[in-house]
């Protein structure tokens, strides 16, 4: 009986070891990490492959996370947070009850003037000198601007939530629990700018609203007030 000669095969001879081809495409891994839940159960080799992408990824992100970001993170700590809402307009009469020049109106208005060679009337914009602060009159993606001056010029220093801010920002966090994003501005954060930027003192803005409380909530407020009264005094650079 003849014998069968050399089999061949028209399939490329792989150069990878075992590991190697039994191990998932990254790409794949890429595309099961964003399926939703529940529309394909992965098999146990992309089950695991798939927990050892996400542990990696997510230690990857570890430079990407703040210290104490678990104040902001969780129905408990959101809840302390989100607590004296307050309308921008409410904010702005606290700070001219304390004897701030605070105005509500717009920081620029608009003027008819004759236009210098034909004398026909124009529109100008013209940007207020009086005032300390000013808020906005548009509302952006929930949010409505305040400018001031600072050091001689005009700026928007920060923003306010609208129509109703917190007290305290609360954060969105992605998939590896990196902030990404505030997902309410609260006005102590707006204030706190107000006070970074030279624009308001902490004590108008105690005057205003009280000193802050001495809460978990209130520790990286705190913190920030802290460094900028040494540095004022020149003890930090």
């Amino acid at each position: 009986m003849p014998q069968a000669g050399e089999i061949y095969s028209n399939l490329k001879r792989s150069t990878r070891s075992y590991d190697e081809e039994l191990a998932v495409p990254q790409a794949h891994l890429d595309f099961l990490a964003t399926l939703p839940q529940g529309e394909r159960e992965p098999d146990p080799l992309e089950a695991e492959a798939l927990f050892n992408y996400r542990v990696a990824a997510y230690a990857g992100a570890a430079d990407r996370r703040w210290a104490n970001q678990h104040r902001f993170m969780g129905k408990e700590n959101e809840a302390m947070r989100f607590v004296n809402l307050m309308h921008p307009h409410k904010i702005f009469r606290k700070l001219q009850r304390a004897g701030v020049d605070a105005r509500i109106e717009a920081p620029s208005f608009y003027v008819w003037v004759p236009e210098d060679k034909t004398g026909k009337l124009i529109k100008v914009k013209k940007e207020r000198s009086v005032g300390r602060l000013w808020l906005h009159d548009e509302v952006v993606a929930g949010r409505v601007g305040v400018s001031a001056w600072v050091r001689g010029t005009r700026q928007m220093v920060t923003t306010l939530q609208y129509p109703y801010g917190p007290e305290w920002s609360l954060l969105h966090f992605d998939e590896n629990d990196v902030p990404i994003c505030e997902k309410y501005r609260g006005w102590r954060t707006a204030l706190l700018a107000l006070i970074l930027a030279g624009v308001l003192t902490e004590d108008e803005v105690n005057r205003a609203f009280g000193p802050v409380s001495l809460s978990p909530v209130s520790i990286i407020y705190r913190e920030h007030l802290y460094y900028h009264r040494q540095k004022k005094m020149g003890l930090v650079q």
